[in-house]
């Protein structure tokens, strides 16, 4: 038997093997992970179930962050996308091809639609995390298919009842429903109450420790806590993930949790792309390559067209309907449970499954490039090119502001000046005591660390005007710059120091820099003249 220390590096070598060369040609890593698990899987013999447990953590964590994007009020305002759009998209394509397969596959009408629907399914795994890599998901076609991706998450639970029902005939159908809709309930109060008061309470309770290892423990509880309890409710676990970074949104931690976790959510996101390689089986795909490739152009292509041609009655601008309709042409990888099911149960016979699992394969290694692309697809779709996407689909941020970094006695001083001038600003600091006390004074000041740069592309560093730091750990200084610079290399940034080899470092950069040591003398010293001024005229 092959070491476990064995396989890990030898995934780690492939996987930089492709990556590495396809960062220089600017090809997504998803697509590397992908075929790492597709050349692992036929070296080695794998525990694949434990490898698909690990990978589920990162859809876990992904929809976690996505979570933390949504508060309860902008998910409101999603009623449309979600219920509107998800619905319709669910069940249109699935009839669609449920009857293509009924027809053209001699399959039985009951399975012929568990399989369409598995084709309506979406990725969330690929298209969220590329969608938020790129800042297209707060346009209004990243926001639908984000209400459409929602939905599909919650259309998963009633399709595997299906398959049950289909298995055991002598199920009870309200039973099972009522028991669902029970889950859906108990998990809405729970994840409310754990969202609102327990979490908030524990994190807060581990950010007074002022040590980065116990906060960050602290959210990966949260966050498996979460997960877990929607899985007890008989709900996926991405769906509970999902409610609590919602509701945890609202807090003033959102900024740091977000920034936190965004290594363990890649990390685990890279198996799960790994886990997806290993289901092809490489022998198969070479004896079917043409009739799999026939296949997949034909979903995908197909999907996309039903997708647009519904979006189109409701979207105001044709562009978005396109859009949406390609970066949601894929299938998802709910599919692959699906699929798994209907083998285990011998309800579709092997070959046509083994396809079906490598045509979504191939459609998730073709989604970053959809996206790359996804403005050049739409020209050729629609050759009259909007205006209303130059501004309409550009987020709202705070633009021309100051970023104060450290909210401790002169951190405060420059906030209250900077509030009666007028300016706006946003405060951070990573001490929540100064955090509370801020927001009772009224000031615009966020929990974080600012030498993260998550934090600070949370902070719109870009499009800020100038930065002042106040904090007085020289490298934490020195950190903090660097990070803004390799943001914007423009920026105005202004840090107070003593440190002469840091002054060094400041001048090269282009860094205003100020003394502390020699404004604190100066200042002495024009008191001192001042009493002794008062001394001779006295």
């Amino acid at each position: 038997m092959v070491s476990p220390l064995i396989i890990v590096i030898a995934l780690l070598f492939i996987a930089l093997s492709f990556n590495i060369p396809f960062a220089r040609l600017k090809i997504p890593p998803i697509i590397g992970y992908i075929f790492t698990g597709i050349i692992i899987s036929n070296i080695f013999s794998l525990d694949k179930h434990t490898i698909e447990v690990v990978a589920e953590l990162g859809i876990v964590f992904l929809m976690f962050m996505i979570g933390l994007e949504f508060s309860p009020e902008k998910l409101k305002s999603m009623k449309k996308e979600v219920f509107g759009f998800g619905f319709a998209e669910m069940t249109i394509v699935s009839g669609i091809f449920g009857l293509v397969f009924y027809w053209f596959f001699n399959i039985d009408i009951r399975i012929a639609l568990i399989i369409g629907s598995a084709i309506a399914l979406s990725s969330t795994a690929i298209v969220l995390k590329l969608l938020n890599e790129s800042r297209e998901i707060s346009k209004p076609y990243g926001r639908i298919a984000l209400g459409i991706l929602l939905f599909q998450d919650i259309a998963v639970i009633p399709i595997l009842i299906a398959i049950s029902i289909i298995v055991n005939k002598d199920a009870d159908l309200t039973q099972l429903i009522l028991k669902t809709l029970g889950g859906f309930a108990a998990l809405g109060v729970f994840i409310y109450i754990y969202g609102k008061f327990i979490a908030p309470f524990v994190i807060s309770h581990a950010t007074k420790t002022k040590s980065d290892e116990i906060f960050m423990a602290t959210v990966l509880l949260v966050v498996l806590v979460a997960a877990e309890i929607a899985h007890f409710f008989g709900l996926s676990y991405s769906l509970g993930a999902f409610l609590a970074g919602m509701i945890l949104s609202e807090t003033k931690y959102k900024y740091q949790i977000e920034a936190d976790l965004v290594p363990f959510r890649d990390l685990l996101l890279g198996i799960f792309f790994v886990s997806v390689g290993l289901m092809v089986n490489i022998n198969f795909v070479i004896h079917n390559i043409f009739s799999i490739l026939l296949m997949t152009v034909a979903f995908m292509l197909s999907k996309a067209g039903i997708i647009y041609l519904m979006l189109k009655f409701f979207v105001k601008h044709n562009r978005i309907a396109i859009k949406t309709a390609f970066i949601l042409s894929q299938i998802g990888e709910f599919a692959f449970v699906i699929f798994a099911l209907l083998g285990k149960y011998n309800l579709v016979e092997s070959d046509l499954l083994q396809k079906l699992v490598v045509v979504v394969v191939i459609s998730m290694i073709l989604t970053p490039f959809i996206l790359r692309y996804i403005y050049k697809i739409a020209d050729i779709f629609d050759k009259e090119v909007q205006n209303f996407e130059e501004f309409e689909l550009k987020p709202a941020e705070v633009a021309g502001h100051i970023i104060l970094i450290g909210y401790d006695k002169i951190g405060q001083r420059v906030a209250r000046k900077l509030t009666r001038a007028g300016i706006p600003y946003v405060a951070i600091d990573k001490q929540i005591e100064l955090v509370k006390q801020g927001l009772k004074n009224g000031d615009n000041v966020i929990f974080g660390n600012a030498a993260n740069k998550r934090v600070l592309e949370s902070l719109n560093v870009k499009d800020a005007s100038a930065v002042i730091i106040t904090t007085l750990n020289e490298e934490h200084t020195h950190l903090i710059t660097e990070n803004i610079l390799a943001i914007n290399p423009n920026l105005n940034v202004i840090v107070l120091t003593d440190d002469e080899i840091e002054k060094e470092f400041y001048k090269n950069h282009n860094v205003y820099v100020v003394d502390k040591s020699k404004e604190l003398a100066e200042k002495l010293i024009s008191l001192a003249l001042r009493c002794e001024l008062r001394k001779e005229k006295g």
